[in-house]
Formats: structure tokens, C-alpha cells, sequence
């Protein structure tokens, strides 16, 4: 999945919309006729691309999370970044939250705030982040099949745990080994507790999957 480009006047509303909710603690102060001043465009401009400031906060969280999944994505698959899956995810995360900190940081604000449109719609779109790391990390044998809405919640648990060590890090550059090793070993004590309570489910034997629906298999 690639991040598409959008209109230019779109961009220059989304930008200045994140500027402003970077200095200010509260979405819903958001002015219009200050958005339009701050992007340098008619505050008529705004409805040909938005309906409302609620539907451009849900698309600047959209926005947001495309480019964590498809950044995360890349960086899974970047073996020659980081022998460790996690140490070169978060890594990634801690690069990408550094060059785009009031992004990172409204996201944040967003997600642990009050209700809203943006945090409804930034909601939906870590469930898809989510759904992603599943399928990838089965697919790389990280995790065991079954229980998926089990690991879903982990992996729920983890995400919101890594961006507070990705907050940490913005605050503190120098403690980046030492966050990436705490993400590690968050993420391995997760598991083995994950496994502990729900054991992997066992493929059926052989004889069990070539039976027949209702038809016993006799003892050997």
C-alpha cells in the first residue's frame, strides 16, 4: 500500500490544521477562518475538500496511520536494517516520529483524549495497523497460529506501550538503545504470557483431518 498524493489545497488545510493542533491542547478550538488564514487560502476553500474540521482531523489521522503501515511494513521487510524485527520496527518509528513530531504528537494527544471524530476514525485505523502486524508476523513465524482475537488485544496492548517509548524517546534521543531493548523484552514477556494462558492451538493429527464430518476414527 502506497500513500497517495492529494490535492495541493488539501494539503496546505491538513498541514496548517496540524500546526495548530500542535500548539493548542484542544481539537475542539479549532477555527476555520483561522485554518484558512494559517494555510494561506480562502476559508471558502475548505468545502470543496472537507465537510467539516471533524472529517479533516479524521482524514489527518488516516493520513497518519497510512504512513505507519506502510512504514512498520517496509521496515519488517528491511532485514539488512536490524538482525531484530522489533529493533528495526520501533526504530523506524522513533526515525519517523523525530522528522515528524507534531504529527506523532497530535496523533498521541488524539488517541488519549476526549471522544471525537479524529479519535474514532485514528481508532478504526490502529485496528487495521493491528490486523497488519498479525498477518505479517505469522507470516514470519513471530507468533503461533489461533486465538487471533486474542493476539489482536496484545498487540493493541504492545502498540499503545511503544508509542509511549516513542514519546520517550522524542523527549530524549539518548536513550534510544535502551528504549529499543525495553521494546524488545515488552514485547517477549507479552508473548510467553499470551502462550502461557492461551497454549498454541495443535493442528488435528493426520487421521483426524482425512475423517469425514460424524464418522469416528477408531484407536490404533
Amino acid at each position: 500500500m502506497r500513500v497517495q498524493a492529494m490535492a495541493a489545497g488539501k494539503r496546505q488545510l491538513m498541514d496548517a490544521a496540524l500546526r495548530m493542533l500542535a500548539r493548542q491542547q484542544h481539537a475542539e478550538t479549532l477555527s476555520l477562518r483561522e485554518l484558512a488564514r494559517e494555510a494561506g487560502l480562502n476559508h471558502n476553500t475548505f468545502y470543496r475538500h472537507f465537510d467539516s474540521l471533524g472529517q479533516l482531523q479524521t482524514e489527518l489521522m488516516a493520513d497518519f496511520t497510512a504512513q505507519l503501515r506502510q512504514g512498520t511494513r517496509e521496515a519488517r521487510a528491511d532485514v539488512g536494517r536490524d538482525p531484530s524485527v522489533v529493533r528495526r520496527v520501533v526504530g523506524w518509528l522513533f526515525d519517523f516520529a523525530a522528522s515528524h513530531r507534531d504529527l506523532f504528537l497530535v496523533a498521541y494527544r488524539t488517541l488519549h483524549g476526549a471522544p471525537s471524530e479524529g479519535r474514532m476514525g485514528l481508532q478504526r485505523c490502529m485496528d487495521e495497523l493491528r490486523r497488519d502486524m498479525l498477518q505479517e508476523q505469522r507470516a514470519m513465524k513471530l507468533l503461533p497460529e489461533g486465538h487471533d482475537d486474542v493476539w489482536l488485544r496484545v498487540l493493541g496492548i504492545y502498540g499503545r506501550a511503544v508509542y509511549a517509548l516513542v514519546v520517550r524517546y522524542l523527549e530524549g534521543a539518548e536513550q534510544r538503545d535502551a528504549l529499543l531493548s525495553e521494546s524488545e523484552e515488552l514485547l517477549a514477556i507479552l508473548i510467553a504470557g499470551t502462550m502461557a494462558v492461551y497454549p498454541p492451538i495443535k493442528p488435528a493429527s493426520p487421521a483426524l483431518r482425512r475423517a469425514k464430518p460424524g464418522r469416528k476414527v477408531s484407536a490404533a
